[in-house]
């Protein structure tokens, strides 16, 4: 009985304090095709290398963000030839870089990085942000974004059609 004020006055703490709850996604069951339409940039391209924190000079820890050269644009605009994509830091709703090997090709929904002062792009983990191409095909959920669905291989160009017709 003496404990009751103390466990009353611990649930009223991890109640009322937001930051107290794991970041989570709301909607994860989107596919690549209804993400890539809401994205800001959608690209076909080659991871070429990792990068660090600023603080990690040493590179021990995980690497923070890939550089990828940008081979086709299916949504949006860009003039450059490479890209900074940011990933997971540990702390947020992102898939670690390293799920992305250098040397593999992707096609990724992209959206601005609020956590960068440049406005730098991130890539999400909540729902189907990615597919691999693998010759001229692509990976993935690309239209049934379920977590029970399995994957499915469309080539490029189909992939291109469904990104012009969705809606």
């Amino acid at each position: 009985m003496k404990y009751i004020p103390s466990i009353i006055i611990g649930f009223s703490i991890l109640l009322l304090t937001p930051t107290a709850y794991a970041s989570s996604c709301l909607k994860s069951d989107r596919s690549f095709v209804q993400l890539a339409k809401q994205s800001q940039l959608a690209v076909r391209g080659k991871v070429i290398k990792y990068q660090w924190s600023k603080d990690d000079q040493e590179q021990k820890g995980r690497p923070r963000a890939m550089i990828v050269e940008v081979k086709e644009v299916f949504k949006g605009v860009t003039k450059l030839t490479k890209v900074t994509v940011w990933g997971d830091n540990g702390m947020q709703t992102r898939p670690y870089v390293t799920q992305f090997p250098i040397g593999t090709e992707w096609v990724l929904a992209l959206s601005k990085d609020y956590w960068t002062q440049k406005g730098e792009l991130a890539i999400s983990v909540c729902g189907e942000y990615w597919l691999q191409v693998k010759g001229n095909n692509v990976v993935g959920k690309v239209t049934d974004g379920r977590i029970k669905a399995k994957p499915q291989v469309i080539s490029l160009p189909n992939l291109r059609k469904l990104l012009k017709a969705a809606p």
